[in-house]
């Protein structure tokens, strides 16, 4: 039965409110105003909207006195089911699928068998599946991340991550081994005596066991705010607010400060993330300005336009994020660099316009003539751009820092590639010289430092982490002694 009932009567169903979350109804304000209501909303005899939420919230903006409604009569251990069902269209992110797959789980009826027991039958799955637009697969991982690594949850509704992603890094967090199991599992120790490198397992909010005034060059890369876990007590990244995460990160900039030579020079590359309501929380400008402030100087500010980024997922409304910014700070306007060591080579055509020089046409004592301006290049190449496009992600594919790890689980799903810092490092230090990362990761910085005669310092939270830089710098000196079981 339809009929015109008015606003005044009707009343919100609060199982809508715990399925789904509040959403801007601006364009379908404005539809209603150009089209009209296209379809009644549905109503039980006692006036509880079990569909049209959002519509009553546009025609409540618009100021109706009644509106037109189609009422079913619903047992009320019903609702939540048809609540479900009467959403099947609409866009969803993956929290309220979850939430959907979960109620009919718990209450629906779907012709193989009646699923109290758990859900967990793979054809259950995918009727449910059918009925909210997404694959049994999807639903078993959604299942699979609420279980063991609920926060990733979020990150997904966020767009940063994908299903799929959320769902390896959660398989991930749950083949995590400690240091000493790791050890158990190699043929030999691990050669902590590499020479010109010490890499300490704590935090690097707190650097006592570098000299104030030690370090040349700082390359680092620290963990972005909300994006992974480390399965590490006390790491950064995982803070509950974007302010203490900051304040953790000046701690450690603080140090860095005060292990740095006047003349020396910082390269921090970070990327952002985005907040529940989908907006870029500016990690990197934030921390750069309460940088500045403290004192550091701002030089460049470097775009890593990775070629082949992660694909995105398919749902976002945004462009995909295909750079991250690297930030080249120093203390004072006496800084080392030489930009000799990293001169990039001209291309063709650019160096065959700077030889023969550009033809101008000039009047001298009224007759036309053409002149030849000739710019000297320099032998060694040109200056380097800020705008990094080398192809230097597929350099990371190749670095093989997954064979430093008994388990594939383990390895650092953030590691930046060699090529990408290498002029950092040539080119604002000389061979001797201490470089540090506070963030060492697996080991990248490590590697190329020692590979171009350089010592170097780090500091990583995890043990297995600080393992990984040992394996793979110490390959230099003994690759026998490293090979894992």
């Amino acid at each position: 039965m339809t009929m015109k009932i008015p606003i005044k009567l009707l009343k919100t169903c609060p199982i809508n409110s715990e399925i789904y979350r509040d959403s801007d109804v601006g364009d379908l304000v404005n539809s209603i105003v150009e089209v009209g209501l296209l379809q009644p909303i549905i109503v039980t005899p006692n006036n509880l909207i079990i569909s049209g939420h959002r519509r009553f919230k546009a025609i409540q903006t618009l100021g109706w006195n009644e509106v037109e409604c189609e009422i079913k009569d619903i047992p009320e251990d019903e609702l939540a089911v048809h609540i479900v069902l009467y959403n099947q269209s609409r866009l969803k992110v993956c929290t309220e699928l979850l939430r959907e797959v979960k109620i009919l789980y718990s209450n629906l009826w779907v012709g193989v068998g009646n699923n109290k027991g758990g859900g967990r039958n793979p054809k259950i799955r995918d009727v449910i599946g059918k009925k909210i637009g997404i694959s049994a697969g999807s639903i078993h991982k959604l299942l699979f991340i609420e279980e063991h690594q609920p926060e990733l949850l979020k990150i997904i509704d966020m767009g940063d991550i994908t299903i799929n992603g959320a769902y390896t890094e959660t398989k991930r967090h749950l083949n995590f081994i400690s240091l000493s199991e790791y050890v158990s599992k190699r043929k030999k120790d691990i050669p902590l005596n590499i020479e010109n490198l010490t890499i300490y397992n704590k935090s690097s909010e707190e650097m006592v066991e570098v000299e104030s005034g030690s370090v040349q060059t700082i390359v680092t890369s620290p963990p972005y705010y909300q994006k992974r876990s480390y399965q590490v007590d006390g790491q950064i990244g995982l803070e509950k607010s974007m302010d203490e995460h900051l304040n953790r990160l000046m701690t450690v900039m603080r140090e860095c400060k005060r292990v740095l030579k006047e003349d020396g020079s910082m390269f921090l590359v970070i990327g952002d993330s985005y907040d529940e309501n989908g907006s870029l929380r500016q990690v990197p400008h934030r921390l750069s300005l309460a940088m500045t402030d403290d004192g550091w100087i701002l030089r460049n500010t470097l775009v890593w336009h990775k070629r082949n980024s992660k694909p995105e997922n398919a749902k976002i409304r945004r462009w995909g994020t295909s750079y991250e910014f690297i930030f080249f700070f120093t203390l004072s306007m006496r800084y080392s660099f030489d930009m000799d060591k990293i001169r990039v080579p001209f291309t063709q055509d650019f160096s065959t316009a700077l030889t023969s020089g550009t033809p101008r046409h000039h009047k001298t004592d009224g007759n036309s003539s053409i002149r030849q301006h000739t710019f000297l290049r320099h032998p060694l190449g040109k200056v380097p751009r800020d705008f990094i496009e080398d192809d230097v992600v597929q350099t990371t594919l190749n670095q093989n820092v997954d064979k430093y790890v008994p388990d594939k689980n383990l390895e650092h799903s953030a590691t930046f590639p060699e090529k990408l810092i290498k002029p950092f490092i040539l080119g604002t230090s000389k061979e001797g010289d201490t470089i540090l990362d506070p963030f060492i990761g697996s080991g990248t910085t490590a590697k190329v430092s020692l590979d171009n005669g350089r010592k170097c310092v780090g500091y990583d939270i995890s043990p297995v982490f600080v393992d990984t830089s040992y394996q793979r710098c110490g390959e230099l000196i003994n690759e026998e002694s490293l090979k894992v079981v």
